[in-house]
């Protein structure tokens, strides 16, 4: 008799192996224990869940000055800069500034190299006002090798040419700075906000 292969099992590493954001992670190892959904096809184009990695949203609530929770209950973290957290000097003013620009509209996100932080929110450049759906080169459009990218992107996707990058109206509005992280590759607009 041939040898049987037996079904790769669903565990936190081999999701970290495939490119798995950490934070679907211990919800997708939960769901494939208990029996919830299929899992067994997943691979490396995750991505393309929908419901989680949306193209837009509608904002149901600003939690801070670079984050926001959308009616899909995902919250979505702001590449690229750093407002001041809750409790700090100025927080109230730049959670402020972020619900002015975002609060309870439809925003269209784009995603860069980076899927997800520390505190499992996803990482997106957030746009607003545009014209259309803009069409966003790919998640992995910057990224070359581990550190090194493509040149950096300076004007608006094609469909928001009129629509505004919400982490550049941050950081002209003083309630955000650029955030670069050390030994990390590019991000697809860093250059474009440090101007």
């Amino acid at each position: 008799m041939g040898k049987r292969n037996k079904p790769k099992r669903l565990t936190a590493n081999y999701l970290r192996k495939i490119g798995v954001p950490g934070v679907l992670i211990a919800g997708m190892v939960f769901a494939s224990v208990y029996g919830v959904g299929k899992l067994k096809n997943l691979g490396p184009d995750y991505h393309k869940n929908t419901r989680i990695f949306t193209s837009s949203g509608k904002v149901w609530k600003v939690i801070d000055g670079d984050t926001v929770r959308l009616y899909n209950g995902f919250d979505y973290r702001l590449i690229g800069i750093d407002a001041p957290d809750r409790g700090e000097q100025r927080s109230e003013e730049a959670t402020g500034k972020l619900s002015e620009l975002v609060g309870n509209k439809k925003v269209y996100l784009e995603y860069d190299r980076y899927d997800d932080d520390k505190n499992g929110r996803f990482l997106v450049w957030v746009w607003i006002n545009c014209e259309s759906t803009p069409k966003f080169l790919p998640a992995n459009y910057m990224h070359l090798t581990y550190n090194r990218s493509r040149e950096g992107l300076s004007v608006n996707p094609e469909g928001c040419k009129e629509g505004k990058l919400v982490q550049e109206e941050m950081v002209k509005a003083g309630m955000a700075k650029v955030e670069a992280f050390k030994d990390r590759g590019e991000l697809k607009y860093e250059k474009r906000l440090r101007n």
